[in-house]
């Protein structure tokens, strides 16, 4: 019993340890990629585009995932969208090109912000 409850213990370290890396390296990137600029995350980025706070209670992994990728599949370029009461012009740049594990890590680390 002692051995399943350790091993437990060792998950649950293992698995916060990696959210902790997961986190920071998410935030990193939201930086690295100039999203920062245009979106504020707890009161910190830009206000050309939507505050993503809390996107990830808003909208699935995959809607992120598409969004990154191609935001034009939900919004069209250069429409007028509202988005909790705020109108934004949609010019997100498509970041089609980003390798797939740089918008799985975006993606999860917008996924996170609840």
């Amino acid at each position: 019993m002692q051995k399943i409850v350790a091993s437990l213990f060792v998950a649950v370290a293992l698995m916060f340890s990696a959210s902790t890396v997961f986190a920071a390296s998410g935030a990193s990137l939201f930086s690295s990629e100039g999203c920062i600029a245009c979106h504020t995350i707890n009161g910190e980025g830009g206000s050309v585009g939507p505050n993503l706070s809390h996107v990830g209670s808003k909208r699935s992994l995959s809607w992120i995932k598409t969004q990154i990728i191609n935001p034009s599949a939900h919004f069209a370029s250069g429409s007028s969208v509202t988005i909790n009461g705020k109108s934004y012009m949609a010019i997100m740049p498509s970041h089609r090109h980003m390798p797939a594990s740089q918008v799985n890590t975006l993606a999860e680390y917008l996924g996170s912000l609840k």
